[in-house]
């Protein structure tokens, strides 16, 4: 399954995410702040990070502004879960950040794992698509003409002819 960093300065925050996803056959590691997380992920770049925004030394903010700014990190996806910013404007300014979900505590087993899964989907999508040769046939003796990338996202086959 995949790498996940967790960021939280709480440690029954950090521990009750552990469980959640190690029982989902993830592998775990955790931080108490933005600066450890930085530290670690530049070491041993993760899947996907989870990460509160008040923390002490580097809050989530601050963390998702240089996550996104290096070029080793920026296409990990990133999610805040959080109880201390939970307005509207507190997720529009986390997402113009470039955080990919903006999820409010607590939330259940289930609704973690489903956001974590879906991050981790979408991810794969947009950086693992697959490469096609300039010129293919396909069914119906109709060609592709176009070099570039084939995106199963943007692709619809005629299953009738």
């Amino acid at each position: 399954m995949a790498h996940i960093l967790i960021v939280d300065d709480e440690s029954s925050n950090r521990y009750l995410l552990e469980v959640v996803l190690r029982a989902a056959g993830h592998e775990v590691i955790s931080t108490e702040n933005g600066a450890e997380a930085l530290e670690a992920a530049r070491a041993t770049p993760p899947s996907l990070i989870i990460s509160d925004i008040l923390m002490p030394v580097m809050d989530g903010f601050v963390l998702c502004k240089e996550w996104k700014a290096d070029g080793s990190l920026a296409k990990i996806p990133f999610i805040f879960y959080t109880a201390t910013y939970t307005e509207e404007e507190d997720e529009r300014f986390a997402l113009s950040l470039g955080a990919d979900r903006f999820l409010r505590k607590p939330l259940e087993p289930d609704a973690i794992l489903a956001a974590v899964d879906q991050a981790l989907t979408k991810n794969h999508r947009l950086y693992h698509r697959i490469p096609y040769p300039d010129f293919m046939v396909v069914p119906q003796g109709r060609s592709l003409a176009t070099g570039g990338v084939l995106d199963f996202d943007r692709v619809a086959v005629d299953d009738d002819g």
